[in-house]
């Protein structure tokens, strides 16, 4: 039986369909993962051409420019991130605000959105050699994903 299995992976095209069927896994594996739409857009082909550090560097600034458009705040950045999630003067709110414990929220989700600008995305934005492994991407991407799904549910303060 293993004799059989050597000759038959020796032929054309037998191998390479299992490379096919593993590709096909790993694209619905990120769609699965990067479910919002036009951020998946923008980073997929980048991802799958294996421009791992770019397609997390595009994430972030997508995540920054949709932060900057709902808000209206024209900062970037750690600097925008904590302007318009600030606990005292929120511009976007991630919940009511109304306990404690949303309070820290809003204040613990600033601090990570601010927390990713300069450690997720400024690195990859300021260094030519930045490199990120397939998974390491993945991971990023994904959190790329869940902050951009937080940001589309908030809810802008009325200015007064």
């Amino acid at each position: 039986m293993q004799q059989l299995n050597l000759e038959l992976q020796s032929l054309p095209g037998v191998s390479s369909g299992k490379i096919q069927i593993e590709k096909q896994s790993e694209e619905n594996l990120f769609d699965a993962l990067i479910t919002n739409k036009r951020l998946n857009k923008t980073v997929k082909k980048l991802y799958q051409d294996g421009h791992h550090a770019r397609a997390v560097e595009e994430a972030y600034k997508f995540l920054d420019n949709i932060v900057k458009k709902l808000s209206g705040v024209n900062e970037s950045g750690s600097k925008l991130m904590q302007t318009v999630f600030s606990v005292g003067n929120p511009v976007l709110m991630l919940n009511a605000g109304s306990s404690t414990s949303e309070q820290d929220e809003q204040k613990g989700y600033m601090q990570i959105f601010s927390g990713c600008m300069t450690g997720i995305r400024n690195p990859r934005a300021h260094e030519c050699e930045w490199e990120d492994s397939e998974n390491h991407a993945l991971q990023l991407l994904a959190f790329a994903n869940y902050l951009v799904e937080r940001v589309e549910n908030s809810k802008k303060v009325d200015s007064k």
